[in-house]
């Protein structure tokens, strides 16, 4: 089976509609609406809980729900930490944009000019690659690097060298001329934040801290963890089974891997509405500049992204286990933040659906389908690995009743059971069927793809 890692997701938000006379009901309580609006995802096992961050007219509050675990009571905190996924591009944007404002840069400056000796990026129909480009994922560039070759499918990225991504350069021609088509790239928003830093001669991390995080008083914010933050950290979860935080990633870091927690996010969405004075807000201000259309009159800025109603910024993300929204809106002088360690694309949703409530509209709260429970006597006959005549091994697992194949440096899969012993896989037009007697060990597994089938015999463990 082949299922390319999606690292860092976007889902392009949804027109906002809020309208200039919309105000929050005396009667309505923040805390009924976040608890309205994400206790789906937790009914429904894709996320355990989160905390969630909201910012109205100078006051801060924080909701905690759920819990930190799916088999325990423990509630997450406000000092709880969460990866944020691709709401580091918005963080790497800033980081750009500062570069530029103190003239290091300019957001035209050919990628070729700082790319190392021996690595050049080819003109496309006479277009130069530049620096923008790569800030609003429309380099031209495909979304993850060539070379990327996971050895774990729970940590894709691990082990990911700036000398690999400098290499893939040639394996990755352009598509077509930058600026001119919009197609998301962690490749390219990794390039802009490894550019800028060795163009600064510094160290992504060091210098992000240095130039926009210690500035903002946000001192919880990293992504090399001391032992005290892993302590912090919420249980990475998928699909209701527990998975690896995926920590550092090399050059790939400034598209997706910070970690804060809802003080710290909300901190940095508050000092992103643009009321106050200083440097590093004049660069926030900058990365907030439109640099590229999208359809309904959405905007790609560096980094963020500017909804229908031309006054929301707002990014999202997710890695193996996290998902996370963020929402600010200069105008009605608000922001909404949301983290959960469970990696669940309806985030997105539920977080515009927090904002959309905070100004006074009543939106119903998402339907979520919720997995059927299976047997776990069922499930435990077909736990285990197995070996394809094409090399690969598959790992059959089950958790809370649910059952998950991951494939050699690939990530773990849920399985939806159809009947028998068949399974159709999410997310990959795939399925698979067991060779299992009533009450007997799963002998092989047959894999359905692409018109192929794909037999795998259990092996010992």
């Amino acid at each position: 089976m082949r299922c390319t890692p999606l690292p860092f997701p976007i889902v392009l938000s949804a027109a906002l509609t809020l309208g200039a006379s919309s105000a929050l009901a005396d009667d309505v309580s923040y805390a009924d609406i976040v608890s309205e609006q994400v206790q789906p995802a937790i009914d429904a096992e894709l996320i355990p809980g989160g905390v969630v961050g909201i910012y109205k007219d100078g006051e801060t509050s924080f909701y905690p729900v759920g819990t930190l675990n799916f088999d325990q009571d423990q509630v997450p905190t406000v000092e709880t930490l969460y990866e944020i996924g691709s709401i580091s591009k918005v963080i790497t944007g800033v980081f750009f944009a500062d570069a530029v404002r103190r003239g290091e840069l300019a957001r035209d400056t050919p990628v070729n000019e700082l790319l190392p000796e021996g690595y050049s990026v080819p003109d496309k129909d006479e277009q130069s690659l530049l620096l923008w480009h790569l800030s609003t994922h429309t380099s031209g560039w495909g979304t993850a690097p060539a070379n990327i070759a996971p050895k774990d499918g729970e940590r894709p990225f691990t082990g990911y060298t700036q000398k690999m991504m400098f290499d893939a350069i040639e394996m990755m021609p352009l598509k077509q001329a930058p600026g001119t088509k919009f197609e998301y790239s962690n490749y390219a928003v990794g390039m802009l934040g490894t550019l800028v830093s060795l163009n600064a001669e510094g160290e992504y991390e060091a210098l992000v801290k240095e130039r926009v995080l210690n500035p903002l008083g946000l001192d919880d914010f990293t992504i090399t963890l001391s032992d005290e933050q892993l302590d912090r950290l919420a249980p990475a979860t998928t699909g209701g089974r527990a998975t690896k935080h995926w920590g550092k990633t090399g050059p790939i870091d400034p598209a997706g891997m910070w970690v804060t927690d809802a003080p710290g996010l909300l901190g940095f969405a508050i000092a992103s509405l643009g009321e106050h004075d200083g440097e590093v807000y004049e660069s926030i201000k900058l990365s907030q500049a439109p640099l590229f259309d999208l359809e309904m009159g959405r905007r790609v800025c560096s980094g963020w992204f500017r909804a229908s109603d031309q006054s929301t910024y707002w990014h999202n993300g997710m890695t193996g286990g996290y998902s996370s929204y963020m929402a600010v809106n200069p105008a009605f002088d608000a922001a909404v933040v949301l983290l959960t360690n469970g990696a669940a694309e309806e985030t997105t949703i539920i977080g515009e659906k927090i904002i959309q409530g905070v100004f006074g509209l009543n939106p119903a709260p998402i339907k979520i389908e919720k997995s059927e429970k299976l047997d776990e006597e069922f499930t435990a006959r077909l736990v285990g690995t197995y070996h394809s005549v094409l090399g690969f091994d598959m790992f059959i697992t089950a958790a809370r009743g649910k059952v998950f194949v991951q494939i050699t440096g690939q990530q773990p899969l849920e399985l939806v059971f159809l009947s028998g012993n068949r399974f159709r896989i999410k997310l990959v037009d795939a399925e698979l069927e067991f060779d299992a007697a009533e009450n007997a060990v799963a002998a092989s597994v047959t894999l359905f793809q692409n018109g192929r089938e794909i037999k795998c015999e259990r092996v010992d463990d």
